[in-house]
């Protein structure tokens, strides 16, 4: 059986290494764009920052763990033009083609790059196109971010802690716009202390000068060193669509629950396909690594002929914002007042430790439940020490199908210099108890 991948991330290593350990007399083959595959894109902020010395630490593994151990083909540096569904074969850019019987897309996205701007102005999704904007960031002074989503502001926090002066250009009333406005309050608040941010604002042009980037908005002029533009991604699914392979509305893959496309023996995982939102049961595009790798390996397993199911997720996102750990999962307000789900709410602050213990902190948690059932389909938090376990405590209750109540009596471990007795989360579900 030949089983191809395209695409080295980590969906696609997931998915060949998975494929080659259910299958050893299986020949699989990856065929990847870039120079390099399975690495770790969530630490490229890291790397642009100078924590992580050089782009070869962020490498999961060296190529010969899976050419020489694993038994994997991997050809680096060549683009797939088509998919051939009648002849079940690749064509690539040199010419050539590559047989399959099975088929795993795992392609990826690519940075979404506004109207009006410049040449130059850099998106930021491979490890290639890292290397070449810490170049550009390792001369400059000054940079500006287009958005104000996660990357936006994950980039500004750790650029400025590399010295770098960033201006931040929303579009939005405040930064990362998928928290509650409550929550969001908070967060902006503390971000704009440190960051110069340019509100209810959008690019009209931006022109490259001598002096660097003239960059005009709706808002103001100024001149910055360095322009990054993080105001989302596009799957990167032009050949799929080609070969009449079913694509939703952001023209993403969708999936099933085996990760298999619309044409059966063709699969896809990672940023390129959907997932089934456990909470709506509805086909969604979640662009997060956690959830590629899983994908990828139930994409690879079912193309080597042992079955797996992909129960679903619910994007479950965590940042670090200078010292403040921010994250949300399940749904906010406005999507569930979009699906039409009564919902209840529940906001509190809380101390990350004992109160007599040093170095508590506080930290702000949000939840989100059906006023039907009263279980959990939504949580944010944001705070300082431990504040992101908060947020996967709760991603695992929602996925759990806990109820306020469940919240409330489950058994989260105490001791004073890790949490209080009444743990933020316990005292969340507590005040939800009462409405």
């Amino acid at each position: 059986m030949d089983i191809v991948v395209i695409g080295g991330g980590a969906a696609g290593m997931a998915a060949a290494s998975k494929a080659k350990r259910v299958n050893k007399d299986a020949n699989v083959t990856v065929i990847e764009s870039g120079s390099f595959v399975s690495y770790a894109e969530c630490g490229i902020p890291y790397f642009l920052q100078g924590i992580v010395g050089k782009a070869e630490d962020l490498l999961h593994y060296p190529l010969e763990e899976f050419t020489e151990k694993r038994g994997i083909k991997v050809i680096t540096g060549r683009v797939v033009k088509k998919i051939d569904t009648a002849s079940l074969s690749l064509v690539l850019d040199n010419g050539s083609a590559v047989k399959f019987d099975r088929l795993i897309i795992a392609t990826g996205s690519r940075p979404r790059i506004p109207d009006g701007i410049a040449s130059g102005v850099f998106g930021l999704r491979s490890l290639e196109s890292a290397i070449r904007l810490k170049e550009a960031i390792d001369g400059s002074r000054t940079i500006t971010i287009i958005g104000a989503g996660v990357l936006g502001v994950e980039l500004a926090s750790t650029l400025t802690e590399a010295g770098k002066r960033v201006k931040v250009i929303s579009k939005y009333d405040r930064v990362m716009p998928q928290l509650d406005p409550d929550m969001g309050k908070i967060l902006n608040d503390y971000f704009s202390s440190k960051v110069e941010v340019e509100f209810s604002s959008t690019p009209v042009e931006i022109k490259k000068g001598e002096d660097g980037f003239a960059v005009k908005t709706t808002v103001d002029d100024h001149v910055s060193d360095v322009v990054i533009a993080a105001v989302g991604i596009v799957p990167n699914s032009n050949i799929a669509v080609d070969a009449g392979i079913k694509v939703d509305q952001r023209g993403a893959i969708i999936t099933d629950e085996h990760m298999e496309t619309s044409i059966p023996g063709i699969y896809a995982a990672g940023d390129v396909a959907t997932v089934k939102n456990i909470i709506t049961g509805q086909d969604e595009m979640m662009p997060l690594a956690q959830i590629a790798n899983k994908a990828g390996r139930v994409a690879g397993s079912n193309a080597a002929g042992s079955e797996m199911r992909f129960p679903g997720a619910i994007g479950s996102t965590l940042v670090k914002v200078f010292d403040m750990e921010v994250g949300f999962t399940g749904l906010n307000e406005k999507r569930a007042s979009v699906l039409g789900i009564p919902y209840g709410k529940t906001m509190i602050k809380a101390k990350s430790r004992a109160n007599y213990y040093p170095g508590k902190e506080d930290i702000f948690v949000k939840i989100l439940y059906d006023s039907r059932d009263k279980k959990i389909i939504g949580g944010q938090v944001i705070g300082k020490d431990g504040a992101a376990w908060r947020l996967n405590t709760l991603a695992t209750a929602i996925f759990a199908g806990f109820t306020v109540e469940d919240l409330f009596y489950d058994d989260l471990g105490y001791t004073p210099p890790f949490g209080p007795v009444w743990d933020p989360l316990v005292v969340a579900g507590s005040v939800s108890m009462r409405e």
